[in-house]
């Protein structure tokens, strides 16, 4: 090879190598933008499809995004595998799914809270230029990312700027800022003792009701004398928190060498006084039927009749307000889904078949098979845990299934029953109840409640006991210490699956107001939705809830068939009432046993996924640089051969 010759394949070869290497694409000045990042850094082993950073890119940012579009748009765009996108609930990216206490945490700017990807959107500036997406797996429902919800700190662990140094804090909660001289501009960057309650930062005036924060990715511009005020857990800032967190507030005094002119500005105090969940504590006159009006009102009144809507589009079929057509209508946008997205885990599979129950024989006959079979594989039912297995029953209770179902079944409950806890409860994780899960529990047992099993009949006993002891004075349920929607919601379902009225029931009446009473207070009457705590705004997944659980009352009203005992709408099974002589005897009561409560929102409620590589502008680049470099290969040339010549 001559030496021209080497000369420009070396020079190539460098060119080629430096557009090998993912760029970070900064986000410019001439359009909004977000950056996401998809890491997992806590699952190894022989078993796992991939960990590291598999994605850290800024993306536009448009007047109608959410961070639940862009994430669909890049995975799509770039040919990776995902589950759960389009219902806000992503449990696999590019084959790394949900396992056990593992699963998929969705944080924004170092935020693991109880918001997940539908929470977040331009149009209403949570989702804003600047923002860092981060997608992130854990072992352990966010504890091994920094956000513990057995904690309920609301400190700083660290305070990092990009240039000078930080001193502090101080016993005052204050930071010294000292910046270089001539310095005009800084970034923080704050990292929570606990990821669960967000920060945010604000210069020379506390304003943590107002959306005029600065995000760590942009410069915050500073002279000498600002004042920063860095604010940990207020209020505001989450969909919900546990009575008694109490905000920290930090001032970080910057110092500027050289600079005589200092802000005029005067802060204002500190952190306000801590919040404390509202309560329920009233009486609403309007009726179960007419909730439900409402809501049906309201789901129908949209485009309701796809994926992601099973819970709402079963009790809509519970309730008989699904024509033939329309459940045609869903199974067709089912069979779709479930095609570019297959279920991977028990939760899924149950979901889709109770929902393809609900519609009658017919479907069940035609469209059960493909779910029910691979909820006769025992170890992946409980695969997930302890969730798993209660819906895995659940669905294999809903119609009558023989042969392999009725040893799973067995098999079921052993399993859940030997995770009872002391209190009577079952729970998500830890040796306390939850009261969600243990409604869910109830739920799947009741069709063998007040049969000949003891260990049944007693485990149940047990924690209706506890579930009449615990409840809140105002009728309520609470998780992690707040009272809410959704704990309210399945505890009336359980006790509405037992044969048990919630609405006259004693044991389950506290200061004259029922479970009943305590969920209409999380209604938003005339809309047609529930809200998570009574002071939130209405979400999709509070009103699913309350919406299937108000169903369930009124069919243990009225007598007809448990929410999913489906043998009602199979023409040549006799319907099982829900009310008859067994079922209807009430479980003994225990003695009051306390215990702190817990709650897991890992995966699920605030849980997300993301996928993605460098974009289409990262490839021009590495093509530009390319011809860059070939181009000054062949000037190197020409000049060598101008010399020779």
């Amino acid at each position: 090879m001559s030496k021209k010759t080497k000369i420009l394949s070396c020079v190539l070869t460098a060119a080629t190598v430096l557009a090998a290497f993912p760029l970070s694409v900064q986000a410019d000045e001439s359009s909004p933008k977000v950056r996401i990042v998809i890491e997992n850094n806590t699952r190894t082993g022989d078993n796992t499809p991939w960990t590291g950073t598999i994605a850290d890119k800024w993306v536009e940012l448009k007047p109608d995004s959410t961070a639940q579009s862009l994430f669909i748009d890049l995975v799509e765009s770039e040919g990776f595998t995902q589950t759960g996108a389009q219902t806000g609930y992503i449990t696999e990216i590019q084959g790394l799914a949900a396992e056990g206490m593992g699963g998929w945490m969705f944080g924004v700017d170092d935020w693991y809270g109880n918001n997940g990807v539908t929470a977040f959107s331009a149009s209403d500036g949570s989702l804003r230029d600047g923002d860092e997406m981060y997608f992130s797996y854990s072992m352990n429902w966010g504890a091994d990312l920094g956000a513990d919800y057995t904690s309920t700190s609301t400190k700083l662990k660290e305070l990092k700027a990009d240039k000078g140094s930080v001193d502090g804090p101080d016993t005052d909660n204050s930071f010294t800022l000292s910046l270089p001289e001539g310095s005009t501009s800084v970034k923080l960057t704050p990292t929570a003792e606990n990821k669960n309650y967000r920060y945010k930062i604000y210069k020379n005036t506390y304003t943590p009701d107002e959306n005029n924060d600065y995000c760590r990715s942009k410069d915050i511009p500073v002279a000498n004398g600002d004042k920063l005020y860095i604010g940990v857990g207020h209020a505001s800032w989450h969909g919900w928190m546990p009575d008694g967190v109490e905000e920290t507030v930090y001032t970080v005094n910057v110092s500027i060498p050289s600079e005589t002119e200092s802000s005029t500005e005067e802060p204002e105090s500190s952190a306000p006084e801590s919040q404390v969940s509202e309560t329920s504590d009233y009486k609403t006159g309007i009726s179960v039927e007419k909730i439900i009006e409402e809501v049906s009102a309201n789901i129908t009144g949209s485009d309701y009749l796809v994926f992601g809507n099973e819970w709402e589009v079963m009790t809509l079929s519970r309730l008989g307000r699904l024509t033939a057509a329309e459940k045609d209508q869903y199974i067709n946008a089912l069979k779709q889904a479930l095609k570019d997205n297959p279920p991977v885990n028990a939760t899924d599979y149950a979901k889709y078949f109770i929902v393809v129950s609900s519609f009658g024989k017919k479907y069940a006959d035609e469209y059960g098979n493909e779910f029910s079979d691979k909820l006769f594989d025992y170890d992946f039912d409980i695969k997930q845990g302890i969730n798993g297995a209660v819906y895995s029953l659940i669905a294999l209770d809903t119609v009558p299934l023989e042969g392999k179902a009725d040893a799973v079944r067995e098999k079921l409950i052993d399993y859940i029953l030997t995770l009872q806890l002391e209190d009577g409860g079952w729970t998500f994780f830890g040796d306390s109840y939850d009261p969600d899960m243990t409604g869910m529990v109830l739920q799947a047992l009741s069709r063998y409640y007040g049969k000949s099993d003891k260990k049944i009949n007693d485990a149940v006993d047990k924690a209706v006991a506890l579930l009449s002891q615990v409840q809140n004075q105002d009728g309520s349920y609470s998780s992690f210490g707040t009272a809410n929607c959704e704990s309210t919601a399945q505890v009336l379902c359980a006790l509405s699956s037992l044969g048990i009225d919630a609405e006259k029931d004693p044991r389950f009446i506290k200061n004259s107001l029922s479970v009943t009473d305590a969920l209409k207070s999380f209604y938003k009457t005339g809309t047609g939705a529930f809200s998570h705590t009574v002071s939130d705004t209405s979400n999709k997944y509070s009103t699913a809830q309350a919406f299937y659980s108000l169903c369930a009352f009124l069919r243990n009203k009225n007598g007809m068939t448990r929410l999913y005992d489906m043998s009602d709408v199979m023409s040549d099974v006799v319907p099982e009432s829900s009310v008859n002589s067994e079922q209807s005897k009430k479980p003994s009561e225990q003695s009051k046993q306390t215990s702190a409560v817990q709650k897991s929102t890992a995966a699920g409620s605030s849980a997300s996924d993301t996928v993605a590589t460098s974009d289409g502008s990262a490839a021009a680049i590495r093509f530009v640089i390319v011809i860059i470099a070939a181009s000054a290969a062949l000037i190197i040339l020409m000049k060598k051969r101008k010399e020779n010549n």
